[in-house]
């Protein structure tokens, strides 16, 4: 199996470290490589080893028919995790031999938002968070099948490398806004709220999306330069449209939209299948009033 175009998730949310003062061409260039993990360089810069971690004593282990498994080091009284729930986590990759090259951390955040079961991450991922809990603390140890494959990372993952994701599921991550099947969280802005979206008004956006079936599918970073659109003007989906309503200049927002109010029952080509829904990361680069 090959996964070398699944980014590094720490990678991902880089831009969210500093948002004051968002200019396009700054947002651009800072977060354009960002998409594709063989571009990874800052999380090879940031890559340790855990000579002093404080090891916990496990409380419980789940072993998998698949090679998961899953040591717990806290057992949650949270609700099950099921496929669409946003939960914020504390997480750190490593390889067997202590090797940490991705995670939160690395960005300096306490925690990030991760939506399960969307295939944002390598398989074992969405596998393994199906049988965990908000609250969880754990160990979980995925074959290389189920991690970064026969291809690894280069410069930090070698083929055939089996994994270890250290992860706490602090809490369920409840979106600022629903309506119409639309889902939006915010989870950066800027320190003095940035213009808010008008019918007209001109948007610059950073931005990946994904389907169900087909994660990332497009993205601006992958294509280096910032996304531009007049509100209204019928180049983006119905359901996008409605979020951006509920952002400014400077958020960061993570918005899900259901089918009616994507592509419907005809699907997108070959990259949309037919009543599927969408995932959209974004990033209010600037907006231009009417």
């Amino acid at each position: 199996m090959k996964y070398t175009s699944i980014a590094i998730l720490s990678i991902l949310f880089l831009g969210s470290c500093e948002l004051e003062g968002v200019k396009t061409s700054e947002v651009s260039a800072k977060e354009k490589d960002a998409e594709e993990v063989e571009v990874a360089e800052e999380s090879k810069k940031n890559i340790e080893i855990v000579d002093n971690q404080v090891y916990e004593e496990a409380s419980d282990t789940l072993r998998l028919d698949n090679g998961i498994v899953i040591t717990y080091f806290k057992k949650g009284t949270g609700k099950k995790l099921q496929k669409g729930d946003m939960i914020k986590i504390d997480y750190r990759m490593k390889l067997e031999n202590g090797k940490v090259y991705d995670g939160n951390h690395l960005i300096k955040k306490p925690s990030i938002p991760f939506l399960v079961g969307w295939n944002q991450q390598t398989p074992g991922w969405d596998i393994a968070l199906k049988e965990l809990r908000v609250g969880d603390d754990v160990d979980i140890f995925l074959p290389a099948e189920y991690a970064r494959g026969e291809l690894g990372i280069p410069g930090l993952v070698p083929p055939n490398e089996n994994n270890i994701l250290s992860i706490r599921i602090i809490e369920e991550f409840l979106p600022m806004k629903e309506g119409d099947g639309i889902r939006i969280w915010k989870y950066d802005e800027l320190k003095e709220p940035g213009d808010s979206i008008g019918f007209e008004d001109v948007v610059y956006l950073n931005y990946w999306v994904s389907s169900e079936s087909n994660p990332r599918y497009d993205s601006s970073y992958k294509k280096g330069e910032v996304f531009k659109l007049v509100m209204g003007d019928g180049n983006i989906v119905p359901g996008l449209y409605k979020a951006l309503y509920f952002a400014r200049e400077g958020d960061r927002i993570m918005v899900t939209i259901p089918p009616s109010e994507a592509y419907g029952d005809k699907g997108l080509v070959d990259i949309v299948k037919p009543n599927e829904s969408l995932f959209y990361d974004l990033q209010i680069a600037k907006v231009i009033k009417k």
